[in-house]
């Protein structure tokens, strides 16, 4: 089927479509700038309803710390379950520095408490903190006091000249294994 190069009025699919990529360039824009603006008229217009960000915000955290969690225990070294959630979280931080500030801050609402303590429940679960019969509360409470030992971002200690001048001139060390870099 031949596709009309005229314009005309979008069909209810393409005006889906094109939400779905302002949702996604307003909700880029605020992870990237790790800030929420209320005074952005975009922002209004893509979440009319500040739930609507919170739930995207929290969701897209999901998506990336699961990925995260996924990737530690599918590759990582045999490390006990809080050492795996850290190791994921901190691979989280460095993918997207600014988002789990912003997960923090929403977290204050309570919307943005219970979907996140939901997630620290499904990663309890993920990493083997929780059990069946484990209490929701408890697990989460696990996986948020393990999360809150990492430090944020802006925190991260950063490599010294001599030790970055001694792998220039040595190499990088042996003991480092190509998959355990991709996780520290």
């Amino acid at each position: 089927m031949k596709r009309s190069t005229r314009p005309g009025p979008l069909s209810e699919t393409q005006q889906r479509w094109q939400e779905l990529h302002r949702r996604h360039g307003v909700l880029r824009r605020v992870i990237d700038s790790g800030r929420i603006d209320e005074a952005d008229p975009d922002l209004h217009a893509a979440f009319p309803d500040r739930d609507d960000l919170v739930r995207a915000l929290v969701q897209h955290w999901t998506t990336l710390i699961g990925g995260c969690v996924d990737f530690a225990l599918e590759v990582g070294e045999e490390n006990d379950s809080a050492e795996t959630l850290r190791e994921a979280h901190r691979a989280a931080m460095r993918r997207e520095p600014s988002l789990y500030p912003l997960i923090l801050h929403a977290s204050r609402g309570p919307l943005g408490a219970a979907l996140v303590e939901r997630e620290y429940l499904r990663l309890a679960c993920a990493v083997g903190l929780a059990t069946p019969g484990t209490s929701g509360a408890a697990a989460s409470h696990a996986v948020a006091v393990i999360l809150d030992g990492v430090p944020l971002p802006g925190a991260l200690p950063r490599m010294s000249r001599v030790r970055s001048a001694l792998e220039w001139v040595t190499g990088p060390s042996a003991a480092a294994h190509p998959v355990q870099e991709l996780l520290h």
